[in-house]
């Protein structure tokens, strides 16, 4: 088990040191990439400025879509809170008094009905949740795609511009695949250790029962 937890110990410092170092090495090419902007809107303002226009419109339609349908799921989500808010509220209070009063039946049994409607609550809420992430996930491809677009066409007036964005996106895919595996080691390390502490509780046992 110890072994189990350093290997958990570890992947995750690594992940955390990735996670660090990714962010860095973006930021830093994100700053040369401001930088040359600065130098290419100094140089051509007025050009870029009209080239990338429609694109804005784009883009700024993009989020409009997005914000529009995540703001109906997050209407949803607070109909389902006010709902139940009433029914959770009481049911506290339920907890409170029968533990005031010792009454641990009324206690288990406020406790019970407590856990029975939260459960209920969530089963209406996680669907709504994954709307939720479905929805911006879905949305969102548009507003990356109007980006993209934006950045595309402004790296037409600079080789420079479109070598540093190629290096970011090439760095960003690099980054995140090494973010999936990080996250899928410390996933399996948990795994491995809540095995690993199964066994002790099951060995201990059978040890109690035999003495």
């Amino acid at each position: 088990m110890l072994e189990a937890q350093q290997d958990l110990q570890e992947v995750s410092m690594q992940l955390r040191h990735d996670r660090y170092a990714g962010r860095q090495a973006l930021s830093a090419i994100r700053a040369e990439v401001i930088e040359e902007l600065h130098k290419m809107h100094e140089e051509n303002g007025d050009a870029l400025r009209e080239a990338v226009a429609p694109l804005r419109r784009e883009l700024r339609a993009a989020l409009h879509a997005q914000g529009e349908a995540r703001r109906e799921v997050f209407e949803e989500l607070q109909a389902v809170r006010e709902q139940w808010q009433p029914t959770i509220e009481a049911d506290l209070q339920a907890v409170r008094e029968a533990r005031a009063a010792g009454d641990r039946s009324a206690l288990a049994e406020a406790l019970d009905q407590f856990h029975a409607d939260r459960n209920a609550l969530y089963a209406e809420l996680n669907p709504l949740k994954d709307k939720l992430r479905a929805v911006t996930i879905e949305k969102g491809e548009a507003v990356t795609e109007a980006r993209l677009a934006i950045e595309d066409k402004l790296a037409e007036f600079s080789p420079r511009l479109k070598e540093l964005l190629e290096k970011l996106r090439t760095k960003a895919e690099s980054i995140e695949r090494t973010l999936i595996a990080g996250h899928n080691a410390v996933m399996a390390a948990r795994q491995t250790l809540a095995d690993a502490l199964a066994e002790c509780r099951e060995q201990h046992d059978v040890e109690h029962a035999v003495a």
